[in-house]
């Protein structure tokens, strides 16, 4: 599952739910709330969108009325329907940076096979005790539960901000994060990869910035959790913000030893083998040139942010 830490968002979404228990209401009858399971519908022009670009060619279903306790696996986070305005434009973002580069170079065949079956969409995002919040859930390969939609706009939408582009650049990140779980889930990534610093992976990445982990040759702070989450931050991280944005990163890294005693070097020596490894496993193992495919999800997050 994928986390972030937001301090401003969670401390407003925390204001709202303050005052959302003042009100009274029982979460056993939160089912019978519209928007959240309770209600029926007739099938719109949402639906026949889905059905004709998702669910006919790829067979993915997409869920975005849902009754929290039966199908967002999270009833410990209090979770809201996402704005139904926003279902298509999101879903055609996802389809843009996601969908249209793996076929483009995989093939539809490798899609279906290995695509999720289900897609669930959420409005907010689920907090975390320690001020971190979780994006998005892929469970067993068939279902990728995608949360935090309402935070989402895209340069199509009428009331988009490029302020905003932080949220839908999160969700990039997460569908592709994601997908390289269903993927490594699939067929194992190679042993060599979690030889490569396992001594410093460790479940309190939240203790650490991005900046520290870069130095320690993880690419995010989220990295250090475990070897698979490593693997799949890689892939995103290189995907979404393309060959120079990882080159970018690289050149970033300070001078020095950290306090974990990883030098300059050491630390782009790690990110460099897990490059190669990652390009490697794309190409034996699914048949894609990783940095064909890195070049094609640039250049739809840039169409769709910038």
């Amino acid at each position: 599952m994928k986390k972030r830490t937001v301090v401003s968002a969670f401390c407003f979404i925390c204001l709202a739910l303050a005052s959302c228990s003042k009100d009274g209401i029982n979460p056993a009858d939160a089912e019978n709330i519209n928007g959240l399971g309770g209600d029926t519908w007739v099938p719109g022009p949402i639906d026949n969108w889905i059905n004709d670009t998702l669910t006919t060619p790829y067979n993915i279903s997409v869920k975005y009325k849902w009754n929290q306790f039966e199908d967002a696996a999270d009833i410990t986070s209090i979770l809201v329907p996402p704005k139904e305005e926003y279902i298509i434009p999101i879903l055609s973002a996802v389809r843009q940076v996601w969908i249209n580069p793996y076929i483009a170079e995989a093939g539809e065949d490798f899609f279906k096979k290995n695509a999720p079956k289900y897609f669930y969409m959420i409005g907010s995002p689920a907090f975390g005790d320690n001020g971190t919040i979780k994006l998005g859930v892929a469970e067993g390969g068939r279902k990728i539960i995608l949360l935090a939609v309402n935070y989402t706009k895209t340069k199509g939408m009428a009331d988009y901000n490029p302020a905003d582009s932080m949220w839908i650049k999160q969700m990039f990140l997460t569908i592709h994060h994601e997908f390289g779980h269903i993927l490594h889930q699939a067929v194992l990534y190679p042993q060599d990869f979690k030889n490569l610093n396992p001594s410093l992976l460790t479940t309190n990445w939240t203790d650490y910035t991005d900046t520290q982990a870069l130095s320690d040759g993880f690419i995010t702070a989220y990295a250090m959790n475990n070897s698979d989450d490593d693997f799949v931050e890689m892939i995103s991280h290189m995907l979404v913000n393309g060959k120079a944005g990882f080159e970018n990163l690289i050149a970033s890294i300070p001078d020095g030893v950290t306090d974990r005693g990883t030098t300059k070097a050491q630390a782009i020596a790690r990110l460099r083998s897990k490059e190669a490894i990652i390009v490697n496993y794309y190409k034996q193992v699914w048949g894609i040139n990783f940095y064909e495919l890195q070049t094609s999800v640039r250049a739809a997050v840039v169409s769709m942010l910038y």
